[in-house]
């Protein structure tokens, strides 16, 4: 696994050699959209043949911010983060206002469809609105508790075809991640014992992104031969370190540490 001193916009640079070296243009979801920000940015550096977006806006997504009647003290109250999203996150107000923010950012885009629904309930719509059965590349970025990662990447890994992509965003351990009771990264280690998916690349930055693929996937060389070929700088460490992975925060930047 290539840990790599950039951020995860340059990553889709990456992407763009692999799937150049393939002749493909790929079919593309991200789970978990919110404005459309980071989505807008895969679809300029990989020009998709299509592309789903899927997301609740919802303020039911609250429910499943802590299984916990009582917060615990190490985790921050969901409404300290209402700056972020701009209004209460129980008002149905401010989550409509994001979903047509998001609209309008691809409204000449007849190749990108959005789909309302939660990261499971999606999948279905997926097939009846799009039809499409199988993707090259399945961003997840959406809830972000442990259970619902796991979850998020079990159901999505089947319909990734296999030289199929998966990326995650917030991998990390760190001291602002567990305010926010993040569980990505303990979910990635779940989820590698449960499936035939490695992590080739992961960006040393906080809120990490990491990129998965099938261990037996041509994509293991490709990835390699991309990264060696860019002006990326990386370190390269067992991809079975990853789950002990931790930001830790110096005077100029934040670095990932395996110690």
């Amino acid at each position: 696994m290539k840990v790599c001193n950039t951020h995860r916009v340059n990553m889709y640079q990456v992407l763009a050699a692999v799937f150049n070296a393939l002749e493909k243009r790929p079919v593309i979801a991200e789970v978990g959209v919110l404005r459309g920000e980071n989505a807008l940015k895969l679809h300029a550096a990989l020009s998709p043949a299509r592309m789903v977006l899927a997301d609740s806006w919802s303020k039911e997504a609250n429910k499943a911010y802590s299984p916990f009647d009582q917060l615990p003290p190490w985790v921050s109250p969901v409404e300290e983060y209402e700056y972020y999203y701009g209004g209460s996150l129980y008002d149905d107000e401010t989550w409509e206002r994001l979903y047509q923010e998001c609209l309008a950012k691809f409204v000449d885009m007849p190749e990108v469809s959005v789909i309302r629904a939660d990261s499971i309930g999606a999948i279905e719509k997926i097939r009846e609105q799009t039809g499409i059965e199988q993707f090259d590349l399945v961003y997840v970025d959406a809830n972000h508790q442990y259970e619902y990662v796991l979850r998020d990447m079990m159901y999505y890994q089947e319909l990734l075809g296999p030289d199929g992509i998966m990326m995650l965003n917030d991998c990390c351990h760190s001291h602002h991640g567990t305010r926010q009771n993040l569980g990505v990264l303990e979910a990635l280690g779940s989820f590698m014992k449960r499936s035939d998916f490695i992590p080739v690349a992961m960006t040393n930055t906080d809120w990490s992104d990491v990129i998965l693929v099938r261990r037996d996937s041509v994509l293991v060389k490709l990835f390699d031969m991309a990264l060696s070929n860019s002006d990326v700088p990386y370190v390269e460490v067992p991809h079975q370190l990853v789950t002990a992975a931790r930001v830790v925060y110096g005077a100029q930047r934040a670095n990932i540490s395996f110690v």
